[in-house]
C-alpha cells in the first residue's frame, strides 16, 4: 500500500543523506561541469540540461564556454552568435534567457554572479530548480534543487502516492528535501539527481544496486514500478503545415519569426498551416504577396517535427526563381525581416532543426 501523506523523520533522512553521499562520491559520472564550482559554468550546464540528455549537451557545453568563457563575454556577444552556438539544442528561449541574464549580471552586478538563491531566481530563465542547483553547488547554500529525478526518488523512497504533477505534491517533496539537506548541500542535490538518472530510473529501476534499498519503502512494498504517480500530459496538437523553399541560384529565402511563439525571433523558411481543401495553395498564395510572378512549386518531401505541445507535419514545396525576381523582392515578409542567404551566410545563421533538416531535401 502506498501513502498519501509525506511524513518527515529526521533520523531516516539522516541515514538517507549519508547513504546517498557515500554512493555519489564513489559512483558519480565524470562530467566537465563537475570539475569546477564556478557558478557561470554550473549555470550554463544546468540550463542546457533542461530538455537535453547529458551525453548530447557535453559537446555543446564545451563549444559554448570556449566561445563565452565568462558572464561578460556572453553579455557582450551578439545574440545571433549565441543562438548559432545553441543550434541543434532546441528550446531557443533558453539561450535567449541566458543572454538576457548575462547582461543583467554584467550591468547590475559588475559581472559577478549573484551568490544566493533569492537573487538568482530573479534572473531570466532561472527558476527554483536551476537557482537551487547553482546556489547549493557553487555557494553551498542549503536549498533544494527539485527536478523530475528528485521527485521520482523521493516519491519512491517514501512510498508516496502524491501526483508529482500537482503543485501541492511538489511543494511537499521540496519541503522534505529541504529538511534532509546535510552540510554538503551541492553534493546532496547532485547525488539525488544522479541517483534518479542512473539507478532510480523511470522504468526498470536498478533497485539491487541502490544505496537506499534497505530503507526504501517502495522497494519493501514492491511498489517501485508503480511510482511515482503522474497525471498524463495533454496530448500534443498535430498541425498540417506547408513550407516554401525559394531558391535563387543557390541562395535560399529566409524570414524571421515573430518575437512570440514557437522559435520566436529565429530565422526559418516561410511556413503556414495548410488549407485542407487546397494543398499547396496556402504557402504559394502567401509567397505571391512578395513574389507576384512566383512559378508553380513542386513537393520535394515531407518532414515531421515534434515540439513539447505541438507536432508539425510539414509538406515542403520548392520554388526556383531567377535573380531579377529576387532583386525586386522587398526585405519584408509581412511584418517580418526577410533575406536571401547563400550557403556561407546560411552557415552563420541559427536555423532551427525543424528547418535545417529540410536542407537534405534539396
Amino acid at each position: 500500500m502506498t501513502k498519501n501523506i509525506l511524513n518527515f523523520h529526521k533520523e531516516t533522512a539522516r541515514i538517507f543523506a549519508e547513504n546517498l553521499l557515500q554512493w555519489f562520491y564513489k559512483s558519480k559520472r565524470a562530467l566537465p561541469f563537475r570539475e569546477t564550482k564556478n557558478p557561470y559554468n554550473i549555470w550554463i550546464s544546468e540550463i542546457m540540461a533542461q530538455q537535453t540528455q547529458i551525453d548530447t549537451l557535453i559537446p555543446y557545453y564545451h563549444r559554448f564556454v570556449e566561445a563565452f568563457p565568462d558572464v561578460t563575454a556572453l553579455a557582450t556577444a551578439p545574440e545571433d552568435k549565441v543562438l548559432k552556438l545553441w543550434e541543434g539544442l532546441g528550446y531557443y528561449s533558453r539561450a535567449k534567457n541566458l543572454h538576457k541574464a548575462a547582461k543583467i549580471i554584467h550591468e547590475e552586478y559588475d559581472g559577478i554572479f549573484p551568490d544566493h538563491y533569492d537573487a538568482l531566481i530573479k534572473l531570466p530563465g532561472i527558476g527554483p530548480y536551476t537557482g537551487g542547483a547553482i546556489a547549493s553547488i557553487a555557494f553551498k547554500e542549503k536549498v533544494p534543487a527539485i527536478d523530475g529525478n528528485v521527485l521520482r526518488v523521493i516519491s519512491r523512497f517514501n512510498n508516496y502516492s502524491g501526483d508529482i504533477a500537482d503543485v501541492k505534491v511538489k511543494k511537499a517533496i521540496t519541503d522534505w528535501v529541504a529538511q534532509a539537506i546535510p552540510d554538503a548541500p551541492g553534493d546532496f542535490n547532485e547525488g539525488l539527481m544522479e541517483l534518479g538518472a542512473l539507478v532510480c530510473t523511470p522504468t526498470n529501476p536498478k533497485c539491487m544496486i541502490c544505496p537506499e534499498r534497505d530503507i526504501c519503502e517502495a522497494f519493501k512494498e514492491g511498489m517501485t514500478n508503480q511510482l511515482p504517480i503522474k497525471s498524463k500530459k495533454q496530448r500534443q496538437k498535430k498541425l498540417e503545415m506547408e513550407v516554401g523553399i525559394i531558391d535563387m541560384g543557390g541562395a535560399l529565402y529566409l524570414v524571421q519569426r515573430p518575437e512570440k511563439g514557437l522559435l520566436s525571433g529565429l530565422w526559418s523558411f516561410p511556413i503556414i498551416e495548410e488549407e485542407k481543401t487546397k494543398p499547396g495553395n496556402a504557402i504559394r498564395q502567401t509567397l505571391k504577396t512578395v513574389f507576384p510572378d512566383l512559378p508553380e512549386g513542386k513537393v520535394i518531401g515531407n518532414s515531421k517535427h515534434v515540439f513539447s505541445h505541438v507536432i508539425w507535419n510539414m509538406t515542403v514545396y520548392y520554388f526556383e526563381i531567377d535573380p531579377v525576381m529576387a532583386a525586386e523582392a522587398p526585405e519584408k515578409y509581412g511584418d517580418a525581416q526577410a533575406a536571401f542567404k547563400d550557403r556561407e551566410q546560411l552557415a552563420a545563421v541559427a536555423l532551427p532543426t525543424a528547418f535545417s533538416k529540410l536542407l537534405a531535401l534539396l
